[in-house]
């Protein structure tokens, strides 16, 4: 139950970074606005408002995953999950490049989450 409490963290995590990378491409041009434009812009953006209160509710649920998973298994599974979420979908929807080596250190990140979560009861 705690490990699939942790997914859940993992997951809202990884959409909270995708959904304020998605609001931050909504406003680029923060340059020609005035701070009163910048402040109306950041609080209806709606992706910006959703990634925090997703963030918010990742912070919840991984409290709720440590109350019986060690730091040090958790934080590696929670950290480089996110990370390839994140990067299968920067790939696939926001048509960002990988090389290959980055692709190799993915691998290797993969291979990582896998040895760690190995002997989990």
């Amino acid at each position: 139950m705690h490990y699939l409490l942790l997914i859940l963290a993992l997951v809202l995590n990884a959409l909270a970074n995708i959904l304020i990378k998605i609001g931050a491409l909504k406003m680029q041009n923060l340059s020609s606005l005035s701070k009163g434009e910048i402040a109306v812009n950041l609080i209806t953006n709606h992706f910006l408002i959703i990634g925090v209160l997703l963030f918010a509710m990742n912070v919840v649920f991984y409290f709720l995953a440590l109350t019986k998973i060690n730091l040090s298994v958790a934080y590696p599974i929670m950290t480089s999950g996110g990370f390839l979420l994140i990067t299968i979908f920067s790939v696939l929807y926001l048509r960002e490049s990988l090389t290959l080596l980055q692709v190799m250190g993915i691998i290797l990140i993969a291979l990582g989450i896998f040895f760690i979560a190995y002997h989990l009861k």
